[in-house]
């Protein structure tokens, strides 16, 4: 398993879900299915209910913010989410002073990241007893620590010549994107969005949460070899981590 050596340790839960510690040793979640989520392992799912500093959300889906609500009512994490989201967040009892909403472009810094939102190609709807609400549109983040270690979460997205402007602002460690086909990017595609961010590192996720995501690790790495992408991929099982 690769090591970063940057005092950095990301978790996957399962799906879109990660865990990441930074340096100063502050708690960030991507994305809020834990509880629900059929990937992540019992255990996990009490270590991030008893604390978080921040949760980024990607976009309204459930399998992204299924647990919203009572992750932020039990860590009292700081919600870093697209401005459109905010009347939602309010209207489920969300303090608005907890959430910062910004949106594509834009640079915050909390729990000590230096926080940069991304376009990303995909929808954003939550279906609340059947009404489809809209919720923004999607993102992924680009995610900076105070070292200089740098993340880019690509979000749920297809693959898009955007990853390549990333790779030379941002020069990303590691990029984390999408494999499972069908709702996002299938491995090839994957692979493409490798070529363009030039991250020396990859963590494939949304993939093996349901049968219809199709797409695998495997699948990655050869598709990396045909573009001749020298990016290492690093195939988390959910509940690993490198750091």
């Amino acid at each position: 398993m690769a090591t970063f050596g940057k005092n950095t340790t990301i978790t996957w839960l399962g799906h879109g879900t990660f865990h990441i510690v930074t340096p100063e040793g502050k708690r960030a979640l991507i994305d809020a299915w834990v509880d629900g989520n059929p990937s992540c392992p019992d255990a996990l799912k009490a270590t991030v209910r008893e604390g978080l500093d921040v949760i980024f959300l990607t976009h309204g889906h459930f399998d992204h913010v299924g647990d919203l609500a009572t992750l932020a009512t039990v860590t009292n994490a700081k919600i870093a989410c697209q401005y459109d989201l905010l009347p939602w967040l309010e209207g489920m009892g969300i303090p608005g002073d907890s959430v910062i909403g910004f949106n594509k472009g834009g640079t915050v810094e909390v729990a000590g990241i230096r926080a940069t939102m991304t376009n990303a190609l995909h929808s954003s709807t939550f279906n609340d007893e059947g009404k489809i609400i809209p919720l923004g549109s999607p993102a992924g983040y680009v995610l900076r620590m105070s070292n200089g270690f740098t993340i880019y979460h690509t979000g749920d997205t297809c693959v898009t010549y955007d990853m390549q402007i990333i790779g030379d602002l941002y020069k990303p460690d590691v990029t984390i994107l999408p494999i499972g086909d069908m709702f996002t990017m299938d491995p090839r595609q994957a692979a493409y969005a490798l070529k363009l961010t030039r991250s020396p590192y990859a963590i494939p996720e949304h993939w093996g949460t349901f049968p219809l995501l199709t797409g695998t690790p495997e699948q990655l790495v050869e598709a990396c070899k045909e573009f001749e992408v020298n990016t290492q991929v690093i195939p988390l099982k959910p509940g690993e981590s490198v750091s």
